[in-house]
């Protein structure tokens, strides 16, 4: 395994970047009204929702808006099978057709409303109740409900639940005090199951086979039982690719196949680049920086944004961010705005960057 140490990429932007920002880069730029909390994007849909419980959604190809509704906020997660939007909210876990906006059903839960996913024809929800005088987690719940939002079965834990996820049954990363994850198939008996390091489990992604892990401690585990890294903190940002995984951590350690790179600040979050090769870090410190890795470790600056990144998403041939103040961003495989083009000079400038950016990194390779 190699590693990388920092170095000097502010000299980097400087000379080969100028001022270049995550606007520069967007095809398209919206606004949910308050800091975004959770995003989708599809084949040819961007969906987010904010903390003020804001729900819009876009077209990639048009940028025409299709959706938009206020609910109780905040909007934890988001989940789409077919026709319908599946939103955790507030303590609540609704329905809403995507075509018209229409709620169809609302459940309320105990407590926050966190996780939502769709397994085995089911809508499955995760809420946490949190005490205010010990400030801790006391207990969480597993909710099963129908396509018509009838309550199937719950299942009650101690511990809070820190990532949902599908395989094969419903797994759920957990904190204190067990730590691990509980299962739960088809014959509806929920089980417990350690990780290989005893620590709270801080995130996770589902992966092709497995659900991966990020801990408090840096390590990241999946549910097979393996220990697969090691970071230098706690696990901010993990993501399944098609060929394995990547992690960040919060003092910048990232972990991406053979590679370990030492960026020095901390990962907001990270996302396969447009280009479906290189992998893309959002760090904070002061500003959301925005750098590109390539499969062999070298790194450089590509943007920056004044505001954080709260959420990511990506898809093949592109990304989508969402930002504190509630702004969402689209960046494709091509980088031209095709909503709200600037002029040719700019274009041209933009494209001798880029040239020079290729240049630098194929002579870093």
């Amino acid at each position: 395994m190699s590693i990388i140490r920092k170095y000097d990429i502010y000299f980097l932007h400087r000379v080969f970047v100028g001022d270049r920002s995550l606007s520069d880069a967007s095809s398209f730029i919206r606004d949910v009204g308050s800091c975004c909390s959770s995003i989708l994007f599809g084949s040819d849909t961007v969906v987010v929702g904010s903390k003020e419980g804001v729900i819009k959604s876009w077209s990639i190809e048009t940028g025409e808006q299709i959706l938009e509704l206020e609910l109780d906020g905040p909007i934890s997660d988001l989940a789409v099978s077919g026709e319908v939007i599946y939103a955790s909210c507030s303590s609540n876990l609704v329905a809403i057709k995507i075509s018209t906006g229409e709620v169809l059903w609302s459940s309320q839960l105990e407590g926050s409303s966190d996780s939502v996913a769709i397994w085995d024809g089911f809508v499955w929800a995760l809420s946490s109740v949190y005490e205010i005088d010990i400030s801790d987690y006391t207990e969480s719940t597993l909710w099963k409900f129908n396509s018509q939002g009838e309550l199937i079965e719950r299942w009650s834990f101690a511990e809070k639940g820190w990532h949902m996820g599908v395989n094969n049954g419903i797994e759920i990363g957990i904190g204190r005090p067990s730590c691990g994850f509980i299962k739960v198939g088809r014959d509806g008996i929920l089980n417990y199951h350690s990780l290989a390091v005893a620590s709270p489990v801080t995130i996770g992604c589902d992966g092709a086979e497995t659900i991966m892990f990020g801990l408090s401690d840096g390590s990241i585990c999946n549910s097979e039982g393996d220990l697969c890294g090691k970071g230098s903190g706690l696990v901010t940002s993990i993501i399944s690719i098609d060929d394995g995984w990547a992690s960040g951590d919060r003092n910048g350690r990232i972990i991406w196949g053979e590679e370990e790179i030492e960026l020095g600040s901390e990962v907001l979050s990270l996302g396969i680049a447009p280009n479906g090769v290189d992998l893309w870090v959002q760090t904070w410190e002061d500003k959301s920086r925005f750098l590109s890795i390539s499969p062999g470790g070298v790194y450089s600056q590509i943007f920056e944004h004044p505001d954080r990144i709260v959420v990511c998403d990506f898809e093949e041939g592109g990304l989508v961010f969402g930002d504190q103040t509630g702004k969402v961003f689209l960046v494709e495989e091509r980088y031209e705005n095709r909503f709200d083009r600037g002029d040719m000079e700019s274009g041209r400038r933009e494209g001798e960057r880029n040239l020079l950016m290729e240049r630098l990194r194929r002579l870093r390779e």
